[in-house]
């Protein structure tokens, strides 16, 4: 089974498979063995890495554990904060519906390996669960999926409505273990085995929940700047689109160019160049990003200006002020306040 070796996806999974298994007496060696990738690589924000290099780990990590349900445990220990500005969209959903909606529309920056799909009947909301994997060449990896991704979405329901959540039902398409009690503490509802499809089921009242940190400004305004900027990503191609993503995911902790360098794969002078042909650099796709950001922070939002210049990893304000009158020519309270400038 092939899987592409383009560095475009989050690290946020890897990064907390690692930590799960260091807690676990794993070494980070046997994790990233044949991967390509250093533990301090992954320490860093915004680093991508491709589906063979997940793959690669998932498998080192069964390799050299007997947990029979590693991938579950991974998914209930996943945190919303970990997925940066997508995290904080899904916190301050005005409800667990617009929650549900905007972690499907975004599911391919965050949880790579497989694809899940969101809708309703008129009882439940159900999430579907497919791992780009073959179940029967490769059992452990698709059972990890199919359980990292279900203990994920618990994990995030109980952070966003209330730790007592459970789901109404749970569909698994892999037979019956002789051991079914983790599923039941865990799930605590009906499961059912060998069936067309792995589903998570909620009933249809908990959609129309209120998250408990709902922020209808907030959400609106991240909302329509991931819009924005994503759109604008997948409408570039080659170091373009990478560089944008890796400034989406690190946003408020935007890595120097050698450390981008590093996450890409290339010289200094190589994303130099590339970018050039491209029609862009390195600074202008950083200040497009930051200003986008400030843009929408000001317009929308009652955040301070000290409080938008820490989120866009300015030293002080006045730095800020500075660099935004440079984009725009106006100061940012007078952007603020409605005075005219070119958008």
């Amino acid at each position: 089974m092939h899987y592409s070796s383009e560095k475009i996806h989050s690290s946020a999974e890897l990064r907390a498979l690692l930590a799960f298994a260091l807690e676990n007496q794993i070494t980070a060696e046997a994790i990233l063995s044949n991967t390509g990738l250093e533990q301090q690589e992954l320490a860093k924000p915004g680093t991508l890495i491709s589906i063979s290099q997940m793959f690669t780990a998932i498998q080192n990590a069964l390799s050299s554990s007997n947990d029979p349900h590693l991938g579950l445990k991974l998914g209930l220990k996943m945190q919303i904060t970990a997925y940066g500005m997508f995290g904080y969209a899904l916190v301050s959903s005005t409800t667990v519906r617009a929650a549900c909606h905007f972690a499907e529309k975004y599911q391919a920056l965050t949880m790579p390996m497989s694809t899940q799909k969101f809708r309703e009947t008129k009882t439940h909301g159900i999430w579907s669960v497919d791992p780009d994997v073959d179940g029967s060449s490769d059992p452990r990896v698709y059972k990890f999926k199919v359980e990292h991704v279900l203990g994920t979405i618990l994990s995030f329901a109980k952070d966003i409505v209330d730790p007592s959540v459970k789901p109404a039902a749970i569909r698994l398409r892999y037979p019956k273990p002789r051991d079914t009690s983790f599923y039941d503490d865990i799930f605590d509802c009906e499961i059912q085995y060998e069936q067309p499809v792995n589903e998570l089921l909620v009933h249809l009242d908990l959609l129309n929940a209120i998250p408990r940190r709902a922020e209808e400004m907030t959400f609106s305004t991240v909302r329509q700047l991931c819009d924005e900027i994503v759109g604008r990503m997948n409408q570039s191609t080659g170091l373009t689109g990478r560089l944008r993503q890796i400034f989406i995911e690190s946003a408020g902790s935007f890595p120097p160019i050698n450390e981008a360098c590093g996450q890409l794969g290339v010289s200094a002078r190589t994303l130099r160049r590339k970018l050039s042909e491209e029609g862009s650099s390195y600074q202008a796709l950083l200040d497009e990003t930051r200003l986008s950001i400030a843009k929408k922070y000001l317009r929308d939002t009652e955040l301070t200006i000290d409080e938008i210049a820490h989120r866009l990893n300015y030293s002080d304000a006045s730095n800020f002020r500075h660099a935004f009158r440079r984009w725009t020519s106006i100061a940012p309270t007078d952007y603020r306040n409605g005075a005219l400038q070119p958008d």
